[in-house]
């Protein structure tokens, strides 16, 4: 209904499965390298999908072990094959001004900003009070 076969490639599925088991007993690196081969492949075989879906959960894993560094790498990665670009440039950003990064971070915030102005929905309207909040110096 609607599923697509790209929707249904066992490889990516399997390395969930397996990074999820591998993290469960405390192997968060083995988990990793899991996730780093399915990222590769699915790359190489232009499964869009698939790459935003297994970085997004690197990122989850990396976060939960304290490497930042690795989440902004998984959670850049990702970032290309959103479903909604602009909750995910202004997600990235909060990501990055956690880090310090803070002229980076306005960057991506800019851009989630340029998109939200572009359309007119509620929920545009509150990201753009969100980055203003965050960014005030991007009120102009």
């Amino acid at each position: 209904m609607g599923e697509k076969v790209e929707d249904r490639w066992e490889a990516g599925r399997q390395a969930m499965r397996q990074s999820l088991e591998l993290s469960k007993v405390g192997q968060p690196e083995e988990a990793l390298r899991v996730l780093d081969k399915a990222i590769a492949e699915a790359n190489e075989e232009n499964r869009g999908m698939w790459v935003g879906t297994l970085c997004r959960h690197a990122a989850v894993l990396a976060h939960a072990m304290g490497d930042v560094s690795r989440e902004i790498q998984y959670a850049e990665q990702a970032l290309p094959h959103a479903n909604d670009h602009r909750f995910a440039l202004y997600n990235f950003a909060q990501l990055l001004l956690r880090d310090g990064q803070v002229s980076l971070s306005e960057r991506y915030a800019t851009e989630a900003r340029k998109l939200a102005l572009e359309r007119k929905s509620e929920a545009d309207r509150d990201l753009l009070a969100a980055i203003l909040k965050q960014w005030p110096r991007l009120a102009d």
